[in-house]
């Protein structure tokens, strides 16, 4: 805009300069007219007169010169300005507009309604239970029987009665059940037996008895017969449930197996 009102001005400059010229060559037009005719109807000296140098002359030359001056100084401005570009702001439009998470309405929490448990797609297979099996209970004459076989007694074995359970071993009555006890009649071996079913609560009793017997035999044997005195050293003491076993002889070991085998 600013550029525009100096072009303006510029113009408006140049044409009130042209104009002055133009009213300043009409008169010394009218001038030199006059001067001219002037000279015509002086009749003086040729001479001086070419000689005198014509005032006018000078100033229309003064002045065309002034003119061409003015016209030579004054700016000359282009008739095109070139206009600045004014950059429009681009308004970015996004390409897509930003997609909205769908929200999800709260559970309706009835007080009657309760959620169920999730139940696993593929459960676990659970142990099935081991029954129970139940407790063995022999008749202690049949688990007799059995170490009979394995130790190979025969008829020169006696039967130990309730006293000498008692006298030997020092186990009442009270504390047993059923029970079934041998030793040789001759005392020149030291193979021995006694089997009990002990009363509830009498196990450690009648194991102490037989502790008590394992003494005594190992006594008496350890100064009389070196052969019989090894069986009384490895001697055997077992319990299963209430079922007790004190054994000595040469094959001890197989007499604990069959109580085993009948107790377990």
């Amino acid at each position: 805009m600013k550029k525009k009102i100096a072009f303006l001005l510029a113009i408006a400059m140049l044409t009130t300069g042209l104009a002055a010229c133009g009213s300043e060559k009409k008169e010394n037009s009218n001038l030199n007219s006059n001067v001219s005719s002037s000279a015509g109807d002086v009749s003086s000296d040729a001479s001086s007169s070419s000689s005198t140098p014509d005032k006018s002359e000078g100033a229309t030359s003064s002045t065309t010169t002034t003119d061409e001056n003015i016209i030579a100084n004054t700016p000359t401005q282009p008739t095109d300005v070139a206009q600045p570009e004014q950059t429009q702001p681009t308004t970015q439009t996004p390409e897509s507009k930003p997609q909205e998470t769908p929200v999800t309405p709260p559970a309706n929490n009835n007080n009657n309604t309760q959620a169920k448990p999730e139940q696993p797609s593929n459960p676990a297979p659970q142990p099935t239970p081991t029954p129970e099996v139940p407790a063995k209970s022999p008749a202690v004459s049949d688990i007799a029987a059995a170490i009979d076989k394995a130790l190979g007694v025969d008829s020169n074995f006696m039967t130990f009665t309730a006293d000498d359970v008692s006298l030997n071993y020092g186990i009442g009555s009270s504390s047993m059940t059923e029970f079934v006890g041998k030793m040789p009649m001759m005392s020149v071996k030291a193979t021995e037996y006694l089997v009990v079913k002990a009363a509830d609560g009498q196990v450690d009793t009648v194991k102490n008895g037989m502790l008590k017997r394992q003494a005594d035999l190992d006594a008496q044997w350890k100064q009389y017969l070196p052969e019989q005195y090894e069986l009384v050293k490895n001697y055997k003491l077992v319990a299963n449930g209430n079922y007790v076993l004190f054994v000595i002889g040469e094959n001890a070991s197989g007499a604990v197996d069959a109580f085993n085998s009948m107790t377990k």
